[in-house]
């Protein structure tokens, strides 16, 4: 989802990515439930860090990572900054994984023939 948000400009940098997760779904679960959402001593956690700040940055850097291997969206992490690519912008168009497409660019070539192509789409996750 962090990838449809960078593709339209709603997050355009880390900071805005850890403040656009605090009004997702997956934050509210979070802080209701820190264990089962990989936060290592949850008491201790919330009380130095009750907005989960830290987990959110981790989640945020984590996942402007992946888009960055994927290339999906480039991610100067000096600054922070996020900016979308083409693929990143095809992804977000048609709802695709980064996975998806990271198996896309792999493996798609030039003049591949319709079996070949869905062969390939196949193996897609959505």
């Amino acid at each position: 989802h962090i990838n449809a948000e960078i593709s339209l400009g709603t997050v355009q940098n880390v900071s805005e990515a850890v403040d656009w997760l605090s009004y997702s779904f997956l934050y509210i679960r979070m802080l209701q439930n820190p264990g089962l959402y990989g936060i290592v001593n949850p008491e201790q956690t919330l009380k130095e860090d009750p907005t989960l700040k830290r987990r959110r940055l981790d989640l945020a850097h984590t996942a402007a990572s992946l888009l960055e291997k994927s290339h999906l969206a480039r991610y100067d992490r000096k600054s922070g900054a996020l900016q979308s690519t083409p693929l990143g912008r095809i992804a977000s168009q048609y709802y695709l994984s980064h996975t998806s497409m990271a198996l896309y660019s792999r493996h798609m070539r030039p003049n591949m023939s319709d079996i070949e192509l869905l062969r390939l789409f196949s193996l897609s996750g959505e």
